[in-house]
């Protein structure tokens, strides 16, 4: 079952405070006067659905460093790299493709459509690395042929975590599904040091 169309999904304040600095950034080095300024404020403060939020900042910023990204057509990495990251919507299910390439996927600070979303991910002579936030299950399945399929993931402590499934193939590439490393608390795995 598909969920709602992302820019039918409700704004947070994390949200529009992504376009407010966008709008700040303008305001700054002379692109907005302060009454367009004001009103594009406003529009952001009374802004209730993502689709709301989009196309105030359209004109300022280039595609790929829109505050929010509605858009969720593949990621292809054909002989170069392509990045997708930031705020953008995940839809239940994502395709990412690399040949000769590396295609990467940041879902660190996406929103995710469903709590559950199957990305399928395949590589050919190229690689695809998947980035998600600590705390996301993920289950990592598909066929791999002279290639390699990893993920360096903790298994998530929560009971109802969002669950990631990662499917496709790998020809000579890789896929690699990657969490944050966990800081050391100063202290915790360090000797002492002897006194001389």
């Amino acid at each position: 079952m598909e969920g709602p169309p992302p820019e039918r999904l409700r704004a947070s304040d994390a949200d529009r405070e992504r376009v407010l600095a966008v709008l700040r950034a303008a305001v700054e080095d002379g692109r907005l006067d302060l009454e367009e300024f004001q009103e594009r404020s406003d529009r952001v403060h009374a802004a209730r659905r993502l689709g709301d939020l989009v196309g105030i900042t359209a004109d300022l910023v280039p595609p790929d460093a829109q505050p929010l990204r509605l858009g969720s057509g593949p990621v292809s990495a054909l002989f170069g790299s392509e990045r997708r990251a930031g705020r953008w919507v995940v839809p239940v299910r994502q395709f990412v493709f690399s040949l000769f390439g590396t295609a990467e996927v940041d879902l660190r600070d996406a929103l995710l459509s469903r709590d559950r979303v199957v990305v399928t991910a395949s590589a050919l002579f190229g690689r695809v690395v998947i980035r998600v936030p600590e705390g996301m299950e993920v289950r990592l399945r598909g066929r791999s042929f002279l290639g390699r399929r990893s993920a360096a993931v903790r298994p998530s402590p929560l009971r109802d975590a969002p669950v990631l499934e990662v499917d496709g193939f790998s020809l000579l590439g890789s896929v690699r599904v990657s969490a944050p490393r966990r800081r050391r608390r100063l202290g915790r795995g360090r000797r002492p040091r002897e006194l001389e």
